[in-house]
């Protein structure tokens, strides 16, 4: 147990300890971009983007298909 104790410890202090060959700023980097990707919305995909443009064209409704009348 104590052999994968300082196998862990070694391998934390390499990479995140003072004599790391990974500068700290490059781990904020790592997080931002972690964060970025949980509070970033996907953008839709092709088919919802298509489907919405041509209803917006022919006026029709995205979901049921029916013509919208115009007033």
């Amino acid at each position: 147990m104590d052999q994968y104790l300082e196998t862990a410890y070694g391998v934390t202090s390499a990479l995140f300890g003072p004599e790391s060959s990974i500068p700290w700023w490059a781990w904020i980097v790592v997080a931002v971009a972690a964060f970025w990707k949980l509070t970033v919305r996907e953008p839709k995909t092709v088919n919802e983007r298509d489907s919405e443009m041509l209803a917006e064209m022919f006026g029709d409704d995205a979901k049921g298909g029916k013509k919208k009348k115009k007033k």
